[in-house]
């Protein structure tokens, strides 16, 4: 009797893992679930679980369907890395995916490198993920570095060619790890390699805590720019549009770099101060394509609303893994699986509805999609923020120069300012 009560103990202990190596393949991600950033892992796992459903409905990866298991990271780096390692130790996934943010995704990378699991970026951006030399770590989507390429891409093919001359440069960029890497990696080799074009007449870090800008704001003034570049997160970027309107600051551009300005809250706050501002970061995807087209009509008729950025890295995250899983060939060692995938990822070259999928080394950096392509220019427009550049995503034409308006500006900043300008 009790040799059988133990093979029957036996066999149920088996049969967990034979479900997960020949039934199943269990992909983890760490999401926020909870706390502030849970609309956000709610965006993401309607995304992971829609290109889940669709490929197992299509007979999943060699006849085996693909599960999400999903924990819960609250927002905190220190659990996500608690629960990234239970998930690989404990449930055995073979991939870890997303992250949404980049310090949780950074807690999550470290132990993925050290287990050697492959973990995928669709959305966590800091340059530094893949700067680290990380061999098992690959990202799909454009870097922080990477955000400002199209408003690059419009400076030099529209405003300057446009303008005919020498632009005055200010930029103003709050002083956390997001704007550095958006200055060191982006817009400072851009500048440095432009100087014939464009003139840096200002470039000023400041701290997001601060009540008024309007000191620095009249500095900018002074320094007489044709383009102002903000990169800034919500508060500040509301405040800055609002003081640049009061201090009479018209230029021929204003512009963000994702983040603040690109949020909805910007323009219900900032109101006309900010209509015709540009936010330069991560596309949707490629608009012009069949395959998005289709994409967004499935999505919308399954949500009831239109995917933005998020929604694609995620779906097409899937997709990258899906085909990366079909050249995995041993599933009896989950070790050997994970080792599989990584080459196989290595080798991956695809399109998605987020665009072109390629992992390569390069700049520094390891396992990176070069999705400077993947990066479009947003402007604000009648309340709305649209793609509008480049000309194949654009949803709408991009009115430029724009005639920003200003109001009066309060008198004791006229005194200290030396009196109005004519």
């Amino acid at each position: 009797m009790r040799k059988a009560i133990m093979l029957v103990v036996a066999i149920l202990l088996l049969a967990p893992r034979v479900s997960r190596g020949e039934e199943t393949i269990r992909i983890g991600t760490l999401l926020p679930l909870s706390r502030w950033g849970a609309a956000y892992g709610e965006r993401l796992q309607k995304a992971y679980s829609l290109a889940i459903e669709e490929i197992n409905s299509q007979g999943g990866v060699k006849g085996r369907k693909l599960e999400l298991v999903a924990e819960d990271s609250q927002g905190k780096p220190s659990l996500a890395a608690r629960e990234a390692r239970r998930l690989i130790e404990k449930e055995e996934v073979v991939a870890l995916v997303g992250g949404w943010s980049s310090d949780i995704a950074w807690a999550v990378a470290q132990v993925a490198n050290e287990k050697k699991v492959p973990y995928l970026l669709d959305h966590p951006s800091s340059d530094k993920l893949t700067r680290q030399g990380f061999q098992y770590v690959f990202r799909i989507q454009p870097t922080w570095g990477m955000y400002p390429t199209a408003l690059e891409d419009f400076l030099t093919k529209v405003v300057y060619p446009q303008e005919n001359r020498r632009l005055r440069v200010a930029y103003l960029y709050i002083d956390n790890p997001f704007a550095q890497s958006v200055w060191e990696y982006g817009l400072k080799p851009f500048f440095r390699s432009h100087k014939d074009e464009f003139d840096l007449a200002v470039v000023e870090p400041y701290q997001g805590v601060a009540l008024d800008f309007r000191l620095l704001l009249l500095k900018v003034k002074a320094a007489h720019p044709d383009l102002v570049i903000f990169t800034s997160f919500l508060r500040d970027a509301i405040l800055l549009a609002k003081e640049a309107r009061e201090v009479g600051i018209r230029p021929l551009l204003f512009s963000g770099v994702g983040a603040g300005h690109s949020a909805e809250e910007f323009i219900k706050e900032a109101g006309e101060a900010g209509e015709g501002y540009f936010s330069s970061a991560t596309w949707k995807g490629d608009i012009s394509t069949p395959q998005w087209e289709a994409w967004e009509r499935r999505w919308t008729e399954e949500f009831g609303y239109s995917p933005g950025e998020l929604e694609a890295e995620a779906y097409s995250a899937i997709y990258v893994l899906a085909k990366a899983l079909d050249g995995v060939e041993n599933w009896e060692d989950v070790e050997r699986a994970r080792e599989e995938l990584k080459e196989s990822l290595e080798g991956i070259d695809m399109d998605t509805v987020f665009g072109p999928v390629k992992f390569e080394d390069f700049n520094g950096y390891t396992h990176q999609n070069r999705a400077y392509q993947s990066t479009a220019l947003f402007q604000w427009q009648e309340g709305s923020l649209f793609q509008v550049w480049p000309p194949k995503a654009a949803e709408r034409p991009f009115v430029y120069p724009l005639e920003y308006q200003t109001q009066d500006l309060p008198q004791e900043l006229e005194k200290e300012e030396g009196g109005k300008e004519e």
